[in-house]
């Protein structure tokens, strides 16, 4: 939870300095005070998932939503997605606003794009690097001025 706690403050950082607000309700003191208040043996139970959150949200995220029970880690889907979207995540190697501002190297998220990522690299690395380039594009098209 540390390293998750981390990347979302600093993700909130930088969304504060473009005035957006982040909201991470379970890294809230007072939600995790609140969690840590009930018995264990009622948030934590082998015959049902996240049974505390699950009472915490009833009402608020749609019925469907409560039933499940396990969580899905997604590898397969980012691995499809990679195969799927190749040449886009190539074409942002080219002109990469990271790699100007030295950030990365441009080389190494190609060869990274270019095939299957090892089981040692989490590939929510990649996600965040890509989110990073994407933003500082859309920096480039905020600033500068439509043709006409």
């Amino acid at each position: 939870m540390g390293a998750n706690s981390r990347m979302v403050r600093q993700v909130g950082q930088m969304a504060a300095r473009a005035g957006l607000t982040l909201t991470a309700p379970y890294y809230d003191d007072r939600v995790i005070e609140a969690g840590l208040a009930v018995r264990p043996q009622d948030r934590i139970t082998p015959w049902r998932y996240k049974p505390l959150i699950v009472e915490a949200m009833r009402g608020i995220v749609p019925a469907e939503s409560l039933t499940r029970h396990t969580k899905d880690e997604g590898s397969y889907e980012a691995e499809m997605g990679m195969r799927e979207q190749r040449a886009e995540l190539l074409a942002l190697c080219e002109d990469s606003r990271l790699a100007r501002l030295g950030l990365i190297d441009a080389n190494v998220l190609r060869e990274m794009s270019s095939r299957p990522l090892p089981p040692t690299l989490p590939f929510d690395a990649l996600y965040q690097t890509v989110a990073c380039e994407m933003w500082l594009r859309t920096l480039d098209t905020a600033t500068t001025p439509a043709p006409g």
